[in-house]
């Protein structure tokens, strides 16, 4: 029943459901740990798999195992959701987080400084989001204080040549930005967007672009259309068009 290989949590979760005997079940409890420790859970939450997934024998009722076994399974498919479930309420945070950006913008550009400040309306008038690498220093100071750990421009080795990654949230996320401008169309975002979703290493890449010059007619179907590209990786794209630019 069990197959090895790279594989989805869901399928191996609605494999490790069917399981009706003690080698079924061992198989999927252990493909269930070698996905869990792929995607970088605590040695914590494997002890808690392990731990969840035990039960005892009885040597003199074949009955009485398989009852045993199966709330052991019961047991362990929780504790599966209940990861699952966490991981992708993080994962709706940074979506959020990422959606709500233009929130920032308004407040500290548009928004008129309190007249006792010392800063003053003006000061900020002279800051302008011109290229990528303004957009990368903004969302930077943004994300930083929600994700203490994260990290700027981080070089990664991805065997054949090297790659800067332009934010790391963790081991297995990371955010590329992009800021369209003139002589970048469509076309060569989307080649440059292509390019990424391969060379990068981590399993959730964000694509985080600011269309500066408004090129995506579209947003939502130009986000549709490029987050199922490439398979065994989570692919976002984030779209802000601002309102002045």
């Amino acid at each position: 029943m069990f197959r090895s290989g790279v594989d989805t949590i869901q399928n191996i979760v609605e494999r490790f459901r069917k399981a009706e005997d003690q080698y079924d079940f061992g198989q999927g409890v252990k493909e269930l740990r070698e996905l869990l420790m792929q995607i970088g859970v605590s040695g914590g939450s494997l002890l808690e798999l392990e731990q969840r997934a035990y039960y005892l024998e009885n040597h003199y009722s074949d009955r009485d195992t398989k009852q045993k076994m199966l709330e052991a399974k019961e047991r362990v498919l929780a504790y599966v959701d209940q990861l699952m479930s966490a991981d992708m309420a993080e994962m709706s945070l940074l979506t959020k987080v990422l959606d709500n950006f233009y929130f920032f913008l308004e407040a500290l550009f548009e928004r008129k400084p309190h007249r006792k400040g010392t800063i003053q309306k003006t000061q900020l008038d002279k800051l302008k989001i011109i290229n990528e690498y303004d957009v990368q220093y903004l969302l930077y100071a943004y994300l930083k204080p929600i994700y203490p750990e994260a990290r700027a421009e981080v070089s990664e080795d991805t065997g054949y040549h090297s790659v800067r990654v332009d934010i790391v949230i963790n081991k297995d996320c990371v955010i590329e930005v992009k800021c369209t401008r003139q002589g970048l169309n469509v076309n060569k975002l989307l080649e440059e967007i292509e390019a990424d979703m391969v060379h990068y290493g981590a399993k959730e890449i964000y694509f985080f672009i600011y269309d500066k010059e408004k090129r995506i007619d579209n947003p939502l179907a130009f986000k549709r259309s490029n987050e199922n590209k490439i398979q065994n990786k989570k692919i976002h794209i984030i779209v802000h068009q601002p309102k002045i630019l």
